[in-house]
Parts: C-alpha cells; sequence; structure tokens
C-alpha cells in the first residue's frame, strides 16, 4: 500500500527536536552504514529548472529521491518518493515543500550545536518559510532570549514577527533594516530569496565579530545572499555536502571562488559529528559560517520519520501498490 500525504499531512507530523534527533543519527550512523548519496542532477529547458536529488539509506530501510522544479512565474514545486530497501514497495509519495525547510532548519540546529554556538539572540533576514521553520526549530532546540526578524516587505516581517512573538511566547521584533537585524545579536540566519540574479542580501560591515551565520538561501549558482567579504572572515567553514558540489550549485560560493577565495580549509559537517574531523584550535577568522544546500539523506531521513508518523496517525490517502511488480503483472 502506498501513502499518499498532502503538505498539510506532513507538517502536521513533524516536530523540531525529532527531527533534529532522526537527521543527527542517520549522519553519525552514516560512519558505520553508508548511505549511497550520489550527486544530484541538475537539469534546466523551457525556462525552467528540474533537480533530482536520490539516495538509498540502509541503516533506516528505506530509499528514494526528492525532486524539485519550476522557474520564475511558475513557482517550485517539491515531490518525494520514499520505497521500501526490502521490498521495493513503494511506501509514500509527499508533498517535501514543508519537509524541505524542516529538514534544512533541523541541519542547521545541528550544525551550530557541533560547532558549540550558544547564542541567545538571533537575527534572521528573510520572512517567508525558510526564515520561520529556523526560528521555531532554534527556539525548541536551544536556549533563545530574543529574535530580530527582517524582510525588504515590512508587511512580511511585520507578520512573522506578530505570530511567532505569541506562539513562541519571545520577544519578536520586526527589523526596519537588514543591518538592524544584525545588530547585538550572537547568531544570523539568512533564509533569503533575492531572485535569481538579484541583490546581495547581506553585507560583511554588518556582521559584528563574534557571530554565527546559517546560510542555507543560495542553493543555485544564480542566487546570492552574502558579499564574499563575508567568507573571507570565517575562521571556520562548515558545508553540509561536498565542497566541490557547493561550489557549483551556490551563487554564494561560485563568486568567493571566482574572486579567489579557497575552499581547502572547509570541514564538512558529517566529518564533525563522525569524528573524522575536528574543529580548528587557531581559526584566523573572526565568524564562523555553515553553509547548506540540503542533501538527500536529510530528505529520506525526514521522509521515513513523517511516513512512520502518518501510519500511526492514520493520515492521509492511500493507492492499493502503485509500482506492481512486473512479475505480478
Amino acid at each position: 500500500m502506498t501513502l499518499l500525504l498532502d503538505d498539510r499531512s506532513v507538517s502536521s507530523v513533524l516536530d523540531p527536536a525529532s527531527l533534529v534527533e532522526a537527521i543527527e543519527h542517520a549522519i553519525r550512523t552514516d560512519a558505520e552504514v553508508p548511505a549511497d548519496v550520489p550527486g544530484r542532477m541538475n537539469l534546466s529547458g523551457g525556462g525552467r529548472f528540474f533537480r533530482i536529488m536520490p539516495a538509498v539509506v540502509p541503516h533506516s530501510g528505506v530509499m528514494g529521491l526528492k525532486t524539485f522544479f519550476g522557474g520564475n512565474g511558475v513557482g517550485v514545486r517539491y515531490l518525494i518518493m520514499l520505497a521500501s530497501i526490502e521490498t521495493g514497495e513503494v511506501l509514500a509519495m509527499m508533498d517535501a515543500c514543508y519537509l524541505t525547510a524542516a529538514r534544512t532548519a533541523a541541519t542547521s540546529a545541528i550544525a551550530a550545536r557541533a560547532l558549540g554556538v550558544k547564542a541567545t539572540r538571533l537575527g534572521v533576514l528573510g520572512s517567508g518559510l525558510e526564515a520561520e521553520a529556523h526560528l521555531r526549530t532554534f527556539a525548541a532546540v536551544s536556549e533563545i532570549d530574543e529574535i530580530k526578524v527582517f524582510s525588504p516587505n515590512p508587511e512580511s516581517r511585520e507578520r512573522l514577527a506578530d505570530r511567532l512573538r505569541e506562539e513562541l511566547d519571545l520577544p519578536v521584533a520586526p527589523a526596519v533594516t537588514a543591518a538592524e537585524a544584525c545588530a547585538g545579536v550572537g547568531h544570523v540566519i539568512t533564509a533569503t530569496n533575492t531572485g535569481y540574479g538579484g541583490p546581495i542580501a547581506c553585507e560583511s560591515g554588518w556582521l559584528p565579530s563574534g557571530l554565527h551565520i546559517s546560510a542555507i538561501g543560495s542553493t543555485h549558482r544564480d542566487l546570492r545572499e552574502l558579499d564574499t567579504a563575508v567568507f573571507s572572515r570565517a575562521g571556520t567553514l562548515v558545508f553540509d555536502a561536498d565542497p566541490e558540489q557547493i561550489a557549483d550549485e551556490s551563487g554564494d560560493i561560485r563568486r568567493f571562488v571566482e574572486e579567489g577565495g579557497g575552499l581547502g580549509s572547509v570541514l564538512r559537517l558529517s566529518d564533525l559529528l563522525q569524528g573524522k574531523a575536528a574543529l580548528p584550535e587557531d581559526a584566523q577568522g573572526d565568524l564562523t559560517i555553515f553553509k547548506s544546500v540540503g542533501t538527500a539523506l536529510q530528505d529520506m531521513v525526514a521522509a521515513e520519520l513523517v511516513y512512520r508518523r502518518a501510519v500511526e496517525a492514520g493520515l492521509g490517502g492511500t493507492w492499493d501498490e502503485l509500482a506492481i511488480p512486473k512479475s505480478r503483472r
């Protein structure tokens, strides 16, 4: 039987703390029972993009893929197909819009913990789903005293600040400028959508020394968030995927490398969690940065958690069996 899950069902069963635990466990376990996560495919045509992210995750007993596709004017759609390694049965097809934002936020929280970040005052650049998911996740798994929210759209930043102030029972203030959101905080989250070829959302001059940055918005070679001077200040720079992949896919890192920046000292989050690498004791820069583009391992782990909980809660529609074996036709 195949479970069909819409975005509302997915979001109703995913809580930040459980997702953080599941993804961190999966990354650590991957050292002993490796997942097969090949390079993802980035296709384009007709003014649209199509990304395919497959993975086989033996320690979770699942395999599958996520696709997301879209382009200017049509929005972006996310879909996950989850299957059993043992039987090949398609367990679920699910809308992965909220799931993608939630697993990205969970991974940012895992990275902050691995880097020893203890900031209690957060600034966020962005007011969309990814920004909100990050704030909810950090509020759920760490001690947060104050949040500042900036969006170039005043109505959006006011709306998000009002909603989170009430729901999280924390001081959440809209910031009039991006520089204001970065001032007086210990951690800045950049979860922006400046558009293809759009402006830089965060400048180095706005960032005080000692800051930690979670940068998640530049996941396409034509999307930018941070100016290159920000990366030049990084004493510790951590990626959630292969540096070559991120250098190809992220507009921020592409520009940094084009302007002479090096990636030789980049640490992978998986290496930190698995004890294959350690934080530098003599870091020269004054910032720590976690740069994320997301991985299929994160997606499959989150999808497997959603599937189990949806079954327990009796959520979703069902299909007798999708992709019947050839031998039974």
